[in-house]
């Protein structure tokens, strides 16, 4: 409950911080939100509605926290301190995901939520799992359960993320992991890249 009303006080609060560019704001966060949700095919439009806002809303305080962010370091210039409330907008990012997946889990079934989670991060995770597949058949069971489970995580960090560059960031911090994984076990990553590019040509 407490963080609840932490998480509406931030709504409020930054939404004073707005001014003209805030309807634009918001009706570019609801269009996207929607968009999500319509490729689930929901056929109850109560449950589409509240799926649509929730993940409207979870866009709406996660700008508000990079906004006071981007405030509190601007008054900072001790670099010590930036990095301080770098660190403490991660956390609180990562508590508005988790207690975002749990409204959501009230409203969608673990797929349609998974789904979500996929939808505000491009797909990128899933597409990513197949691409690796496809490159290297030869993959075992448990090198392609690393590879899924080092993107899982990155997904998580790029749902809270505030910018589509920053999300693909994320991701682009796991690939390294990953081929660090892969070349500790025999993988040559440019010549599977190289052959799987050949078996695409053809």
């Amino acid at each position: 409950m407490k963080r609840f009303a932490l998480l509406m006080f931030l709504f409020l609060s930054v939404s004073m911080t707005f001014s003209q560019t805030e309807d634009a704001y918001w009706k570019t966060i609801t269009d996207r939100s929607e968009k999500i949700v319509a490729k689930l095919a929901l056929q109850d439009q109560t449950k589409q509605k509240k799926a649509a806002h929730i993940i409207r809303d979870q866009y709406y305080l996660l700008n508000a926290c990079y906004t006071l962010r981007d405030l509190k370091i601007k008054e900072n210039t001790d670099k010590s301190l930036k990095e301080q409330i770098t660190q403490e907008t991660l956390q609180e990012t990562s508590n508005l995901n988790q207690a975002f997946v749990k409204r959501l889990k009230e409203v969608l079934t673990d797929q349609e939520v998974e789904a979500v989670k996929n939808g505000m991060t491009y797909n990128v995770y899933p597409n990513t799992v197949r691409a690796y597949q496809d490159m290297i058949p030869r993959l075992t069971k448990d090198e392609v359960h690393m590879i899924d489970s080092l993107l899982y995580e990155a997904r998580d960090f790029a749902m809270q993320a505030e910018s589509s560059e920053k999300k693909h960031a994320w991701f682009g911090k796991y690939k390294g992991k990953i081929n660090n994984y892969l070349a500790s076990h025999g993988y040559n990553l440019k010549e599977e890249g190289d052959k799987w590019a050949a078996r695409l040509k053809k």
